[in-house]
């Protein structure tokens, strides 16, 4: 960074407390030692009062020109910007201090969240950094920061309004993910995706006799001299996808302790949602977003392209828990009338808590879309026996913990009852494993596309 940061603060020179009590006590002193005629208060305020005059000279008669923000205001989880302060020093100006105010998911150098420095003599810029690492995703501001600039002695300070930083948006870091079977319902007119049908494309899917209006380029020559007829290659032709991921954002169980660290159901979701979107955008297929519950985020229409992910990444960033009142649960009915073209893959991030989500995966189902539904619930969050740490991230009952794990054991086999209802409906559910997670739902999806069945109009 060659510049100043941020915007510019103004500010007013003022005494310090420290400067005040050194000067009246000074002068106490020495009014005391003459009216009394006691060398010793003479001997104690002279130099009190000394100082405050000499610093009095040296008080700094304009402004520093100082400027602060952070460096980026675009990070992903686990980068780290700096919230950095320029000062151009007025005469008289000697030091510099910064102090940050703690920020949620965000861990700082020094620990301490403050650092000084000298200001150079020679009028030139100092710059003070601040290192500032987002530990999980969201869309937030550091700071603020309260930032003061001493004169000689300490006696005069320069300090403006505490500044908060612009908002820092921190994108969900992507897992690692791919897919090598084919989505069900191929019906765009681009892309690498095999179509049902065949056509001019990439792949290959049969030898046969040459037809009126067959191409020269598709004869194969080997086969046509072995056989002595003329045979072409028919090829499946390509067509891009279509693929909506829902985002289940009703329920947030666990806690997040960054990458690497422990992970909330939450974290699961924006994070795998972040990878499927970026795997299926690269394959040349249109990825659109919508977030069941959150507050101010539109749906996110499907389009293709590196500018479309960055666009879903800066959404997921700002996905919000519901707060489970009654207008959320009026949103989410709102939200589940949402419109999905034919040919569609769905793929609901979920942790299976929210009846409403599941059933809505199931009546997708019925229409005869195809959905695959992904478990994004922490491993060690099904099991019965919760520990008493990980029991406490569920529930807000601290004094009764054998109520509070009983409670969750028949939660957990409500969801099981409703993950088995969805199943039987014909939508897989399997946990989020990374790489290979959806072939073998979208293979087995694929043999089922062709199969007769009834639907539901």
């Amino acid at each position: 960074m060659s510049g100043p940061v941020g915007s510019r603060l103004h500010a007013h020179w003022q005494a310090t407390p420290a400067h005040v009590r050194a000067t009246l006590l000074g002068f106490l002193l020495l009014a005391t030692g003459v009216l009394l005629r006691r060398p010793d208060a003479v001997a104690l305020g002279a130099p009190l009062v000394v100082v405050a005059v000499w610093a009095l000279a040296l008080r700094p008669n304009r402004s520093p020109e100082v400027h602060a923000g952070v460096r980026h205001t675009v990070l992903r989880e686990g980068q780290a910007t700096a919230w950095t302060t320029t000062v151009q020093p007025a005469p008289g100006a000697e030091d510099l201090g910064v102090a940050l105010l703690p920020t949620p998911h965000t861990s700082y150098t020094p620990a301490s969240r403050a650092q000084g420095a000298a200001l150079t003599p020679d009028r030139e810029p100092t710059r003070l950094d601040l290192a500032c690492q987002s530990t999980r995703w969201g869309h937030r501001s550091l700071g603020p920061a309260t930032i003061a600039v001493g004169s000689a002695f300490g006696a005069f300070t320069w300090e403006p309004e505490p500044v908060s930083s612009e908002p820092v948006s921190t994108v969900p870091l992507p897992d690692h993910f791919t897919a090598r079977a084919q989505v069900p319902h191929p019906d765009g007119l681009v892309g690498r995706s095999r179509s049902a049908h065949l056509g001019d494309g990439g792949e290959l899917a049969d030898i046969r006799p040459f037809r009126f209006g067959d191409r020269l380029r598709r004869v194969h020559w080997p086969v046509s001299v072995r056989t002595g007829t003329l045979h072409v290659t028919a090829t499946h032709a390509d067509q891009d996808s279509e693929i909506l991921l829902l985002v289940d954002a009703m329920h947030d169980l666990g806690r997040s302790s960054g990458p690497g660290g422990t992970s909330s159901s939450l974290d699961n979701a924006a994070r795998a949602a972040g990878a499927i979107a970026e795997h299926y955008l690269r394959t040349g297929d249109r990825v659109g977003l919508l977030v069941l519950g959150a507050r101010d985020l539109p749906r996110v229409r499907a389009a293709a392209g590196n500018n479309h992910l960055r666009r879903l990444l800066d959404v997921l960033s700002r996905v919000r828990v519901a707060d489970s009142t009654v207008s959320d649960e009026k949103r989410l009915r709102g939200q589940l009338r949402h419109h999905v073209g034919a040919g569609t893959l769905v793929v609901v991030l979920t942790p299976a808590v929210s009846v409403q989500v599941l059933a809505h995966a199931v009546s997708l189902a019925r229409r005869g879309v195809a959905v695959v539904a992904i478990d994004t619930l922490p491993a060690d969050f099904g099991r019965p026996d919760l520990p008493e740490d990980r029991l406490a991230e569920l529930t807000s009952v601290q004094d009764h913990p054998v109520g509070a794990r009983l409670a969750w054991r028949i939660r957990l086999l409500e969801r099981e009852r409703e993950m088995l209802r969805a199943r039987d409906a014909g939508v897989p559910i399997v946990p989020w494993t990374g790489p290979g997670t959806l072939d073998l739902v979208l293979r087995d999806l694929g043999r089922r596309s062709r199969a007769p069945r009834v639907v539901s109009r």
